[in-house]
């Protein structure tokens, strides 16, 4: 940008972390405000018109943001693909819109343990306001709380859902792990259509962790605003090209699944059993599910 606006590499640098940070003061408080009861339960509305889980108030994962070489930082900051980066936890909607993020941690830190650092605390501690109401479904006595959808780093909570394991998979499973995963994707295609956006993020950053941070944060906010004022347009990619860093990554990489978030409690283990159970009835199954779950299962006919 220097060439084009006459001005130093250094002047520039510093006009575009002052404009990130403008943007982050401005817009968090209005795209990234904390909801309200009636807010999470609007949101749960979406999740089950758009999703087919009406349970959930959110999707949860978390991101690499590679880095080149941060200063005086050791091996703080290298993930398990050997590279440095910082961490992006996000809680998405079911439009793809980001709810709450968490961005800064060290790179060696897995899903899990962002959540339990920091997000676990506000969930715990009710500092969010979500719904304590519960749902009745079809065929269970069990009470199914407002939750939060994550992958399997995450440990199971009764407010956070995680998918069954794949050695104890079984029809009802295998069913119950696709309409969650299938919910899931909206945080997915939310970091998939930042990253394309913004092509900071489709390279290692040149920058410091902090700066790193107040860029990704300005984005973040950007996002939500693109989104809810443009996103039903077609998203054109850019052409632009940048030159191949060896052992750097791309941008955002999906985070390790190596931490263990302790034994479930009876009662999460039965409300992710009950909404399994939901799922394979007629009042809470959708009609194409067996279709897309059992495709490339044999029929005893060998057919």
């Amino acid at each position: 940008m220097s060439v084009p606006f006459h001005m130093s590499r250094t002047s520039i640098s510093r006009h575009v972390m002052a404009t990130c940070q403008v943007i982050w003061d401005v817009l968090h408080p209005l795209e990234l405000p904390t909801p309200t009861a009636e807010q999470w339960r609007m949101i749960a509305k979406r999740f089950g018109d758009l999703w087919d889980y009406p349970f959930a108030i959110g999707a949860l994962d978390g991101k690499h943001i590679a880095l080149q070489n941060p200063a005086n930082s050791g091996s703080m900051y290298y993930n398990y693909k050997g590279y440095p980066s910082a961490v992006l936890m996000a809680l998405s909607d079911a439009d793809s819109c980001f709810i709450l993020v968490d961005c800064g941690q060290y790179g060696r830190i897995s899903d899990a343990g962002v959540y339990i650092s920091r997000i676990s605390t506000l969930l715990e501690e009710k500092q969010l306001d979500n719904p304590t109401a519960t749902f009745k479904i079809s065929g269970s006595d069990i009470d199914i709380p407002f939750m939060i959808i994550g992958d399997e780093a995450f440990p199971l909570k009764p407010y956070l859902m995680k998918p069954f394991a794949a050695r104890t998979l079984n029809a009802k499973r295998r069913l119950y792990n696709y309409r969650h995963s299938r919910a899931r994707r909206a945080v997915e295609c939310a970091f998939g259509i930042m990253s394309r956006k913004f092509e900071v993020f489709q390279r290692p950053m040149r920058v410091q962790p902090d700066k790193a941070v107040l860029l990704t944060n300005a984005a973040v906010c950007l996002h939500n605003f693109i989104r809810r004022r443009d996103g039903n347009l077609v998203d054109s990619s850019s052409t632009v090209t940048y030159e191949v860093m060896e052992n750097r990554g791309d941008g955002m990489q999906p985070l390790a699944i190596n931490a263990r978030g302790g034994r479930a409690t009876d009662e999460a283990i039965a409300i992710r059993d009950g909404i399994a159970d939901f799922f394979s009835v007629p009042d809470g199954s959708v009609h194409w599910q067996n279709k897309l779950v059992f495709r490339h299962v044999l029929r005893p006919d060998g057919e």
